[in-house]
């Protein structure tokens, strides 16, 4: 058999290997409805990951000592 037809499908297998490893989609954080949230924006309380609220408007002021929280889910 020609060296180049040894060298083509070994290159052949090493694509079709390399590829699913190549895509596999890293895990991202998400709101209840399925938007992508930033992971800087997720803090665990309660034993839970959630999504904060900013600290502007409403949520600034008196009587929240804390903005309140959304679930995140990791997927």
């Amino acid at each position: 058999m020609n060296i180049f037809n040894c060298f083509s499908a070994a290159l052949i297998v090493v694509a079709m290997l390399a590829t699913p490893a190549i895509a596999k989609k890293q895990k991202t954080w998400h709101d209840k409805n399925g938007q992508y949230v930033e992971a800087s924006r997720i803090v665990r309380t309660g034993g839970h990951h959630c999504i904060r609220a900013p600290d502007v408007g409403a949520f600034a002021s008196a009587p929240y000592t804390k903005p309140p929280c959304e679930p995140a889910y990791l997927y």
